[in-house]
C-alpha cells in the first residue's frame, strides 16, 4: 500500500528566536528562504501512520524521521508513505524535486518503556549561557518545561501543519509534532542559541494528552561532538503528564552550523 499527500508548506517560525526561520538570516547562510521547522515537516510525516493505523498509534507507535533538505514556505510538498512486508511505513517528504526527509513509522514498539527523566530548573532568559560545549556537557538535565494543554492551541497547530483536525478530535487530542516541538523548547530555553538546525527525532508515543491536561517536557544530553564542521547536540526527552508518560525519544540537533560558525 503507498499513501501519497501533497500540501503547501507553511513556515509557522518566521517569529522566531531561531532566525534560520527567517528569510534575511537563512540567505546569509546560503538557503532560498527561512526554514520550515523540522518540528512541522514531521507534522507533515506523522499523518500517515495515524490516517492508516488510527489513533491506537499515538498510544504504542514509534516514528524516526530524518531531516536533510530544507523545506520552505510556499512549496508543494509531497508525502508518500509505503508499506513494507514486515508492516512498517517508509516515507519520503519531496519540495521543489528533492528529497527533503525521509523516515519509518512502526505501528508498535515492543521494548520496555523508558523512565521519566529526571526535572531541572529552567533559566531566567537573560541568564542562559550561550550554547557551546561547555554549557551542554554530555550529562546535563536541561531545564524541564511546565505548561497546559489546550484543545484551540492544538487546533492551531493543526491548521498550520496542514493536518486533518478530525484525525485528532479537533484539536482535543495532541498531535505527536506537537509533543515534538516541546524538546526543541527544553534545549532553547535552557542555553542560549543562534541560528540553529533540528536534524532527526527518533519518537516512541507512549498515551494520548488531551485538552486541559498538564504537559511536562524532560531533557537530558547525551551526546556533543562536532561533525563536517557542525556542533551537534543529542538530547533524549520525555514529555508526560502527572507522571503518565506520552512521548519519549532522541533528539539531534546542529546548534552551532558550519556557515555560521564560519560567518563568526
Amino acid at each position: 500500500m503507498t499513501l501519497n499527500r501533497t500540501l503547501t508548506a507553511f513556515n509557522t517560525a518566521t517569529a522566531s528566536e531561531n532566525r534560520i526561520h527567517a528569510d534575511d538570516v537563512a540567505s546569509r547562510f546560503g538557503f532560498t528562504g527561512g526554514l520550515v521547522p523540522g518540528v512541522d515537516v514531521f507534522a507533515y510525516m506523522a499523518h500517515a501512520p495515524v490516517a492508516l493505523w488510527g489513533r491506537d498509534w499515538l498510544s504504542e507507535g514509534r516514528i524516526r524521521a530524518k531531516f536533510g533538505k530544507p523545506v520552505y514556505d510556499g512549496d508543494e510538498t509531497t508525502v508518500t508513505a509505503d508499506e513494507q512486508p514486515d508492516g512498517s511505513l517508509t516515507l519520503a517528504v519531496s519540495a521543489r524535486g528533492l528529497d527533503c526527509a525521509s523516515g519509518t513509522a512502526w505501528r508498535t514498539d515492543d521494548a520496555p518503556a523508558p523512565a521519566i527523566l529526571p526535572e531541572g530548573d529552567l533559566p531566567r532568559p537573560d541568564e542562559r549561557a550561550a550554547a557551546s560545549p561547555g554549557s551542554l556537557p554530555v550529562g546535563l538535565v536541561l531545564g524541564t518545561l511546565k505548561e497546559l494543554y489546550f484543545a484551540d492551541v492544538g487546533l492551531s497547530h493543526l491548521q498550520n501543519t496542514r493536518e486533518d483536525p478530525a484525525l485528532f478530535d479537533g484539536g482535543n487530542i495532541a498531535n505527536p509534532a506537537y509533543m515534538l516541538r516541546r524538546a526543541n523548547y527544553v534545549l532553547s530555553q535552557t542555553v542560549r542559541l543562534g541560528p540553529w538546525i533540528h536534524m532527526e527525532s527518533d519518537a516512541r508515543l507512549h498515551g494520548l494528552i488531551t485538552d486541559g491536561e498538564q504537559l511536562e517536557t524532560r531533557g537530558v544530553v547525551v551526546a556533543n561532538e562536532e561533525k563536517n564542521g557542525h556542533l551537534i547536540v543529542t538530547l533524549d526527552f520525555t514529555v508526560s503528564s502527572r507522571e503518565r508518560l506520552a512521548m519519549s525519544g532522541r533528539h539531534w540537533a546542529i546548534y552551532a552550523p558550519r556557515q555560521v560558525r564560519e560567518k563568526a
